[in-house]
């Protein structure tokens, strides 16, 4: 009797972690004979829907206006990781937590994006290069900040996102090559709009008056550098701590100097640490979308990075 009721309370609590599974992370999912696909940033989540369309499970693990960064994974996340036969992952730092859970899972097929670029001999950017720390500002003892991995934001350049919905694509079609014509039909689709978002970006940037621009965050070098603009400087170079005193009468005097009459901020962070440099310069405030946490799963990767190119032009015109 005793033996029965033991199995009796194992299935009961096996039963348990299964519906736990349905708590906490990002979209649902229901797998029925679909391949699942996994990822945990907004740009990829995008491509991967659009080219999957109702052939694939497409999830996003961080629910709206979670960081990458931060995130810490659910059980429901873990069971998902454990089904998938896709994951798309960033790499440099951002969701070292995703590609942790990668390596449990060893019958999925691996995208890390940031591999995609080093394998076209594209070097990474560094947060340092639109640093304005003061080296006064470190703290006796404390270690200068590991930058080796690079500035992860690499899907703000169209044509990096464009690299990954290829890999996307071929993965697709390798993993489920039964509906490889729909995975190609719609990845056309999504790469032309893609090539067009690039070539107007670069029409825009010829006629831009001011190069330099002050982002929120580190997150716009790679878009930068792609269309000749030059993101000098951060207000917040790790989002969520704000500046110290020395950082901002460094931006302000940037303002100054380089007659910048407008600075950068995201919807996601408060813009109290812009008060001062408001305050002190006069500055106006516009709003860029880093693609890092995103608000509406209904928005796409296209519709925000427009956004992106309307705000540049009336700023840097």
């Amino acid at each position: 009797m005793k033996g029965i009721l033991a199995v009796l309370l194992g299935a009961v609590a096996m039963m348990g972690v299964l519906l736990m599974g349905g708590c906490g992370g990002g979209a649902s999912q229901n797998p029925g004979d679909k391949p699942t696909a996994v990822t945990a940033i907004f740009s990829y989540y995008d491509a991967l829907r659009a080219i999957g369309g109702d052939d694939v499970n497409v999830v996003i693990l961080l629910p709206p206006g979670s960081s990458p960064h931060e995130y810490e994974p659910t059980l429901k996340d873990k069971v998902t990781m454990s089904r998938a036969k896709l994951m798309v992952a960033n790499g440099l730092n951002i969701d070292n937590w995703f590609l942790k859970m990668t390596g449990e899972n060893s019958d999925a097929v691996v995208i890390n994006v940031s591999d995609l670029l080093t394998a076209k001999g594209i070097q990474p950017l560094h947060t340092e290069e639109v640093s304005v720390t003061d080296p006064k500002d470190k703290k006796a003892g404390e270690p200068a900040e590991d930058v080796s991995a690079g500035n992860p934001h690499i899907w703000l350049d169209p044509r990096v996102q464009g690299m990954a919905a290829a890999a996307i694509r071929d993965a697709l079609i390798k993993i489920d090559p039964a509906h490889a014509e729909g995975y190609k039909t719609r990845a056309d689709v999504y790469l032309k709009q893609l090539d067009q978002l690039d070539a107007d970006f670069t029409a825009a940037a010829s006629t831009f008056k001011q190069k330099d621009f002050i982002g929120f965050h580190s997150a716009y070098a790679y878009l930068a550098r792609r269309y000749g603009l030059n993101q000098v400087a951060s207000v917040e170079e790790i989002p969520g701590e704000g500046p110290t005193i020395s950082q901002t009468l460094n931006i302000i005097k940037l303002i100054k100097d380089k007659n910048i009459h407008v600075v950068f901020t995201e919807n996601a962070f408060p813009a109290k640490a812009m008060d001062m440099i408001v305050r002190e310069t006069g500055v106006s405030t516009s709003v860029l979308q880093p693609l890092e946490t995103y608000d509406d799963a209904s928005q796409t990767y296209v519709s925000l990075m427009r956004q992106n190119l309307e705000a540049f032009k009336k700023v840097l015109n």
